[in-house]
């Protein structure tokens, strides 16, 4: 036959439950990884043969995307692309034509 646990006994498994929820819940918080923010703060250098962007604020990566117009005008455009560069280091393209041929230039991010 069963008998009824004491009230006391009752009330302690409650709080060692809520105990075991709270400490669980806490440990969720703790391994949350930190809210990311895009790359901000970020400018682009055009020169000889190279551009390139840095980015000064927030997390995640960004690169240099640029247009080039091409060297015989009935050619179509040429797109180049830098290396995925953490903000605070730069991103670089080559630029085999030169800084008077840019049509265009752009960071692009991600966080």
């Amino acid at each position: 036959m069963f008998t009824k646990p004491p009230a006391s006994s009752r009330k302690r498994a409650v709080a060692g439950a809520m105990a075991v929820a709270a400490a669980t819940a806490g440990m969720l918080l703790a391994t949350t990884p930190a809210a990311q923010a895009a790359p901000g703060d970020c400018t682009t250098s055009s020169g000889g043969s190279s551009v390139s962007s840095l980015c000064t604020s927030g997390t995640g990566q960004h690169r240099i995307h640029a247009v080039l117009n091409p060297l015989d005008p009935r050619l179509p455009q040429r797109i180049i692309l830098g290396n995925w560069a953490p903000v605070g280091q730069v991103s670089v393209a080559s630029n085999p034509w030169g800084a008077g041929y840019v049509a265009s230039v752009w960071v692009d991010r991600v966080d």
